[in-house]
């Protein structure tokens, strides 16, 4: 036990406290892809919204796993507290469609690009 504790100078539980997840963003022909890592969050904690200006906003909460009485963290480099990531997108995309899965520690939300209207629109033009 003294090794570790000289090995370990000192540990600070930072429970409460601000964090990112990491984000991937990636397209295809037909759609966006958010890919937030987001092991040990539980999806009731978790929040996902998108803003008509094109921004898709990410929250959400990881809680510190209870741990009985006389525990003592000798490490710990696991973020836990709330977090906020915002992502701007284009604003070419089908709000409507977007759907969001959270599975094995991953939120994956596909986010459909609107499809070009590729007929010719005939205005009638007001007096």
């Amino acid at each position: 036990m003294e090794e570790m504790r000289f090995w370990v100078q000192r540990v600070y539980l930072q429970v409460g406290s601000h964090w990112e997840p990491a984000v991937d963003v990636c397209e295809d022909d037909e759609a966006y892809y958010v890919i937030v890592d987001v092991a040990g969050v539980d999806k009731d904690d978790l929040e996902v919204e998108y803003h008509p200006n094109g921004l898709l906003v990410i929250r959400g909460v990881r809680r510190p796993p209870l741990m009985g009485s006389g525990v003592q963290y000798l490490v710990l480099e696991i973020p836990y507290g709330s977090f906020e990531r915002r992502i701007p997108l284009p604003s070419a995309v089908n709000a409507d469609g977007i759907t969001a899965e959270h599975r094995s520690g991953l939120l994956q939300i596909r986010i459909p690009k609107k499809v070009p209207s590729e007929r010719t629109k005939l205005l009638t033009i007001k007096p």
